[in-house]
This record gives C-alpha cells, sequence and structure tokens, in this order.
C-alpha cells in the first residue's frame, strides 16, 4: 500500500492498459473506434467456400398396375352352349337343403343309409351334398345309337344316362321335377315346374335348368344342370353302375347294328 490509501498498480495490470489503449489507438487508425455496428458478428461470417450439395432424395419407382382380371362372363347370356362342367362348392345352396326337409322326412337320405356301401343305398333317396330327390333310377339304353346316351366330357364323370330316370328338386322357390326320356337322336331332358304345365327340355341336363332360370326371379344365377340331376355325386354314380345293363351299355357300337 502507498501513502494516501491509494492501491499499488501492478505490473500486469499496467501491461494490461498500454495493450488496451494500444488497440484503442489501432482501432481509430483503422476508422473503426466506436463503430460496433460496421463489425459484424461472429455468427454472421459467411465462407467464401460453395456450400455443400444436397444429397437427392432417392423415390421409389412406381410400380405399374396389373391389368385388372377379365370379367367373367355367363355362356348362357352370351348365346353359347351351356357348359356342363361342376364344381360342387360353387352351386351348394344350403336354403335348397332347408326347403327340402319336407321331403327328407319321408325319404330316406345318403348319409341315412350309411355305412357307405353301394349294394345297400337304392331309390327313393335325398342326396345331402345337392337336396336333389331320385325318385327312379330307370333304365339303361343297350340297343343302338347307345353312344349318345353317355355323358359328355365338360361333365364331373363319365356315366350312361338312364332312360326314365326321375328326380325332384327345391330350388328359386319351386319344385322342378326332373326326367330323362328317350329321343329319336339321343335322351331328352325335361324340367317341369311345379305340377303345371310348364316343362323344359333339350339335349343336355343344363339346357332345360338354363331355360327354367331365364324365366324364375333369379336369371343371373349359374346352374349346373348335371349337378341338380344328381349326377355329380358319387351315390348315384354308384347306383348307376349297379345297374342291369351297365357293362353292355358301354361298350363300342359295331357296323352290324
Amino acid at each position: 500500500m502507498t501513502l494516501g490509501n491509494v492501491p499499488e498498480v501492478s505490473e500486469y495490470e499496467l501491461k494490461r492498459q498500454r495493450l488496451i489503449e494500444e488497440n484503442k489507438k489501432l482501432l481509430e487508425e483503422l476508422g473503426l473506434a466506436g463503430d460496433n455496428e460496421r463489425i459484424a458478428p461472429i455468427s454472421g461470417y459467411k465462407s467464401d467456400d460453395p456450400p455443400p450439395r444436397k444429397k437427392a432424395r432417392s423415390h421409389p419407382k412406381k410400380l405399374s398396375k396389373a391389368p385388372p382380371p377379365p370379367m367373367r362372363t355367363s355362356r348362357r347370356l352370351k348365346g353359347e352352349a351351356p357348359d356342363d362342367t361342376v364344381d360342387i362348392e360353387a352351386f351348394l345352396d344350403q336354403n335348397d337343403k332347408m326347403r327340402q326337409a319336407a321331403i327328407a322326412l319321408k325319404v330316406p337320405t345318403s348319409q341315412e343309409q350309411q355305412p357307405f356301401d353301394p349294394a345297400v343305398i337304392s331309390a327313393p333317396v335325398t342326396l345331402v351334398s345337392i337336396g336333389t330327390t331320385i325318385w327312379s333310377l330307370g333304365e339303361l339304353y343297350t340297343g343302338k345309337g347307345r353312344s349318345k346316351y353317355w355323358s359328355g366330357r365338360g361333365c364331373r364323370y363319365r356315366h350312361p344316362y338312364p332312360i326314365g330316370f326321375r328326380a325332384s328338386k327345391q330350388h328359386f322357390g319351386n319344385t322342378y321335377h326332373m326326367a330323362i326320356e328317350k329321343g329319336d337322336d339321343g335322351p331328352v331332358f325335361k324340367v317341369q315346374v311345379n305340377e303345371s304345365k310348364t316343362i323344359f327340355e333339350g339335349a343336355t341336363p343344363t339346357a332345360p335348368w338354363t331355360e327354367a332360370c331365364k324365366k324364375s326371379k333369379s336369371q343371373g344365377t349359374r346352374v349346373s344342370g348335371p349337378l341338380f340331376y344328381g349326377f355329380s355325386d358319387l351315390v348315384t354314380m354308384r347306383m348307376i353302375e349297379r345297374m342291369e345293363g351297365y357293362e353292355l351299355a358301354g361298350e363300342p357300337e359295331t357296323q352290324d347294328e
């Protein structure tokens, strides 16, 4: 401490003051003294180097949409011949089976005649697969032209059509009676609506059912004659195979016949 309580200035403080004065003098020479606005803040510093390029964002390639599947068109609506190919699962109708319950109470079903034994099952019988009741098998035609009395390649099973075959089925809110008769050029398939005089007929099982569908309230419903007649059920096939003349009906025809 010095006289008069004046604090002694240290060497470090003297050196700091000299530096401050020198800096002020330098700023005055540069014309920057007292003008802080001319000094750009550090945050505002801009580099002369070009800014880094941004990486281009990759966009996933748009997949071309697959063309829609072709719409199914009914061969019946196109005016073509009916297709007798059968897919049972596509035609099963639980309502048909329920409407057939009244008949099933009087006629034994194929399940009730189980265990499955072709030697035991016989008509009349109600097929549980589709609800068709077969009342009579009729008889097999073994004469000249018998090859015309066999099902076509489009059917589920290859088999002869018995003449005098009779069956019935509930469908479209009606009872349809089916029959097979002998024609001049092969079998004639007939479908009668209820007990009326309205009868549809054709050269294949599907032909009369197609006409019945057109006249019903379900014109857009796909029908299958072999299925509705019961020819797509193995029970019917086994009964036909046991009929008299089955082997002869399948023999090829000769020129002498």
